[in-house]
């Protein structure tokens, strides 16, 4: 009997590890020749950890909007390539200090950065570049799982102190932001939310995985004229339009839906369901 190998990873350990979902991963293979997984006696099959840093970084990529069957061709050294942003300084101290937990830091630099910026160029040149390194350092197994979650939680700070200091402005309306069921990517919801306070209009943040009954429950009982959905790369897909129509559906009348995050473009259109485009409202 073949000798199995030590720390092979199980496809559920793959997705939880990378947000892919099985039927991704199991596409990527068949079509890219990419992951090559490792048979079992049984049958199951079992993945290298050299894969799972591959797929993370692919996964990332395909997240920025890159093409599945770029990515899948391209080296592990390309692959950082198209997901490092061009040199900024201040990311890269950003960086620095997340990769050594230091919290203050953060913190401080965030704080000079906005200083000189207004909140849309604050997101643009400098929250998303961010995201997007730690991203990249956490698909290639530089930066911990621990350390990317500090980066979130000191920008979940920043974000919403942001955002509660915006004041609503008469007959603007109100939104509800919400993530639909599975998908629990949150800063691009906050960023949203800040988007939307900043114009004036009463935002309401529900928060991520809620079932679509709940959503439209809350739109009714916060009288929101218009609810918007942020939908993750992972998210997109038929799954996410059917629970997308089922939303419509329950909504009051009158009541908008849209759609919002690197997900959008990737979900087939519904008719009356409007997509955001990076940091516009609606």
């Amino acid at each position: 009997m073949a000798k199995v190998e030590p720390d092979l990873l199980s496809i559920g350990d793959i997705c939880s590890e990378t947000g892919l979902s099985a039927d991704v991963v199991r596409v990527w293979e068949r079509r890219y020749g990419f992951p090559v997984p490792v048979r079992l006696p049984s049958g199951h099959r079992r993945y290298r950890q050299e894969d799972l840093y591959r797929l993370r970084l692919m996964a990332e990529a395909v997240a920025q909007g890159h093409r599945p069957s770029v990515v899948a061709r391209s080296s592990e050294e390309a692959l950082k390539r198209l997901l490092v942003p061009a040199g900024d300084p201040r990311v890269d101290a950003l960086f620095e200090a997340a990769s050594a937990m230091d919290t203050e830091r953060m913190r401080t630099l965030l704080r000079e950065a906005l200083g000189g910026l207004d909140w849309r160029p604050f997101l643009q040149q400098v929250v998303s570049p961010l995201l997007d390194r730690v991203g990249m350092a956490w698909a290639d197994g530089s930066l911990g799982v621990h350390q990317e979650h500090l980066v979130s939680e000191v920008l979940e700070d920043l974000l919403r102190e942001l955002r509660l200091g915006c004041q609503p402005g008469p007959g603007r309306g109100a939104v509800l932001l919400a993530t639909l069921p599975g998908e629990r990517h949150r800063l691009g919801l906050l960023m949203a939310a800040l988007a939307y306070a900043a114009t004036g209009l009463r935002t309401e943040l529900l928060g991520v995985d809620l079932p679509v009954a709940s959503i439209a429950q809350a739109a009714r009982a916060l009288k929101v004229d218009r609810v918007a959905v942020g939908l993750s790369i992972q998210s997109a897909g038929e799954t996410s339009r059917r629970l997308l129509l089922d939303l419509k559906e329950r909504l009051p009348a009158g009541c908008r839906l849209l759609i919002g995050g690197q997900g959008a473009a990737r979900t087939r259109r519904i008719e009356g369901v409007d997509r955001l485009v990076g940091l516009e409202v609606m």
